[in-house]
């Protein structure tokens, strides 16, 4: 099923996502725009939805499918004991294209954690896939709409037919500003490690922390 809805007035759009968010309830999937890219979201807690996503996009399984939740606090609730350089990352940057790799509780996917048991999260600006997260409970998954290896969309037309007719739910809100991911930064214990540079620079990370990175 297709949506469209319009990516300047979010909140009036709430209504139009009622149908996504029943879906992602429901143990589904949905394409939604996000502040980098479109993304394929599912219930996180659901081992069952998440398994899906993997099988839409053919990816490894050995690479957890990264979060967005709604609010900080929504992150509160379901981490255990974050670092004062968590704690630091998330008071700068957030809502911001920075996840953070955190020590998720266990009702998680398995699929979503790591080996170390750490999910990967952000909470970003406004956008559709926020909204969604906001509606749904506070969580959703968020790995770009497409296949293991293909650039990231932009817009739906973008996206792989393949992946397209395998999705319960597309949400259309225009084209997602594109440019850089979210950078990756491991923040699970003691010091912080920098996985992937995108929209946040690694200097901007060291002139808040004032520490460099741990080996």
């Amino acid at each position: 099923m297709l949506i469209t809805i319009s990516g300047h007035d979010l909140q009036a759009a709430s209504s139009d996502l009622e149908i996504a968010a029943e879906a992602i309830l429901h143990g589904g999937t949905v394409v939604v725009g996000t502040e980098t890219f479109y993304a394929i979201a599912a219930n996180p807690f659901m081992d069952a939805a998440v398994q899906r996503i993997f099988s839409i996009k053919r990816r490894s399984f050995q690479n957890p499918l990264p979060l967005i939740a709604s609010h900080q606090n929504v992150i509160n609730s379901k981490i255990s004991g974050p670092s004062k350089i968590a704690e630091t990352l998330m008071k700068c940057f957030w809502p911001g294209s920075l996840t953070l790799l955190l020590v998720g509780q266990a009702d998680f996917s398995r699929h979503v954690r790591n080996a170390s048991g750490n999910i990967g999260v952000r909470v970003p600006p406004m956008c559709s896939a926020r909204l969604l997260a906001e509606m749904v409970g506070g969580w959703i998954t968020a790995t770009s709409a497409n296949l293991s290896g293909e650039p990231s969309p932009k817009r739906v037309t973008d996206i792989s037919p393949e992946i397209m007719h395998s999705i319960d739910v597309i949400v259309d809100s225009g084209p997602c500003p594109g440019g850089l991911p979210s950078t990756i930064v491991d923040a699970s214990g003691a010091g912080w490690k920098a996985l992937r540079i995108g929209r946040v620079p690694k200097e901007r990370i060291f002139e808040v922390l004032g520490e460099s990175e741990k080996n």
